[in-house]
């Protein structure tokens, strides 16, 4: 939109809803090699237009969009310059319009004029406007929560505050078998000795020089999350050489982070090893020395040469090697109470859920006109066509998919730590129920 658009602190000039938002897409190297200045340059455009969209890099590498709206800005009003009269706003306070259900994955590596998709990628049925959050978990699935383009709580307007979490699996969670390495460190320095990791034979079918050359072992930071926005994440590459075992498992030589701290900085990150596109769960690790202050750098080791194996293949049969992209992402909500907390990156793995009913009476004051439940369905959704074919790719999230070795209708009068000793803290109550740390695939 154009500066005059935005309007003052007051409300915008121009009705956002009505202005389509920007497909642009640009990348950049923040310090070039060659010395030049860095610079924006323009990139495929996104798959459609989209405000308010989150970028989460996932640990392959590619980066998921999600949530966002088709027209207009971030933000709320009662009001604009041209349609003063709150009766008269379309989307009751929302400054946006026409929600964006389905994701899209960009691929920086892809050849340009390829580098967007959303091949087998069904759509949500949950707007994510204004004030939505995205993260990703240590499984590599992304919790998606929030939206709500209202001053207040408000339950009756087109874009409702919305308490319902979901759980997006991307694509690669379409294999039967994902990589499980062994021997995953604690701690990382910035430089140093190399460290081994293993990957056992039954991690991956067919040759095990090709799956040996296609492996990555990747650190990634989620960072944190608020207002459709995600700072402080970082995603870098180990270097790494291999030695291929007769019996099929893979010996990872794997090279600390750069002698340089600033390129991914002191604090808590996941570690993921990726074979043929497929990561692992995410490994909780400490990158530096786990203080405030200079790190050290010593010098980086040398990695062994590689040595393959003729003639040696993996022993799971599941995969085919290679991503099944015939299957769909799946995106998995359940119905929560306020979301009290996004925990960052294995300190705490789990994520609880809990709405605890006002106390002290009084129901919550609610801005903007009433509407049905149909009228504001056809209305939110209308603005944009929504591929229903894929609706039996939303199965609610049951007890099973979240922590499969116990399973429970409700906590009431139970101890949390009683079912999960890990989370170290007990809590109570019918409406609050865990709702990470496990997952069973379908």
């Amino acid at each position: 939109m154009p500066e005059y658009a935005y309007g003052n602190y007051t409300f915008p000039f121009i009705n956002t809803w009505e202005h389509p938002a920007s497909r642009d897409c640009h990348r950049i190297t923040p310090e070039p090699q060659d010395g030049s200045p860095p610079a924006y340059v323009a990139d495929d455009d996104m798959l459609e237009t989209r405000t308010m969209g989150q970028f989460i890099i996932l640990p392959t590498g590619q980066l998921l969009v999600i949530n966002g709206a088709l027209n207009g800005t971030a933000g709320f009003s009662t009001s604009t310059l041209t349609t003063p009269s709150f009766a008269n706003m379309p989307y009751g306070e929302s400054l946006a319009s026409g929600p964006v259900l389905t994701p899209s994955i960009y691929n920086p590596d892809a050849p340009t004029g390829n580098r967007w998709s959303k091949d087998g990628l069904h759509a949500s049925t949950i707007p994510r406007m204004y004030h939505s959050s995205a993260i990703l978990l240590p499984d590599a699935s992304v919790l998606i929560a929030g939206s709500n383009p209202n001053i207040e709580v408000n339950f009756s307007t087109i874009y409702p505050t919305t308490y319902t979490a979901e759980v997006f699996y991307p694509p690669y969670f379409n294999v039967t078998t994902r990589p499980a390495p062994t021997g995953m460190p604690k701690t990382l320095g910035y430089g140093g000795d190399y460290f081994d990791i293993l990957v056992a034979a039954t991690s991956y079918s067919g040759s095990a020089n090709d799956a040996a050359d296609s492996t990555k072992v990747v650190i990634v930071r989620p960072g944190f999350t608020t207002h459709a926005m995600n700072m402080g994440q970082r995603y870098m590459q180990l270097n790494n050489t291999y030695t291929v075992n007769s019996n099929g498992s893979i010996i990872l030589h794997v090279a600390q982070p750069p002698p340089n701290p600033n390129l991914f900085q002191p604090g808590p990150a996941l570690m993921f090893v990726n074979v043929h596109g497929v990561p692992s769960v995410g490994s909780y690790v400490i990158v530096g020395n786990g203080q405030i202050g200079t790190q050290p750098t010593p010098s980086a080791a040398l990695l062994p040469a590689s040595i393959p194996l003729a003639n040696v293949t993996g022993t799971s049969y599941s995969n085919d090697g290679v991503v099944k992209r015939s299957n769909i992402g799946i995106i998995v909500g359940v119905t929560i109470g306020v979301l009290a907390l996004l925990a960052m990156m294995g300190v705490i793995f789990g994520l609880i859920r809990n709405r605890k009913g006002r106390r002290g009476g009084g129901r919550p004051r609610r801005r903007g006109r009433s509407i049905s439940k149909s009228a504001r369905k056809d209305v939110a959704l209308g603005m944009l066509p929504v591929d229903r074919t894929g609706s039996d790719s939303f199965v609610p999230l049951q007890n099973k998919d979240i922590y499969p070795e116990k399973s429970f209708v409700d906590m009431d009068n139970r101890r949390t730590t009683e079912l999960f000793p890990h989370l170290g803290r007990e809590y109570y109550s019918a409406q609050r129920t865990y709702v990470g740390g496990g997952y069973q695939l379908r």
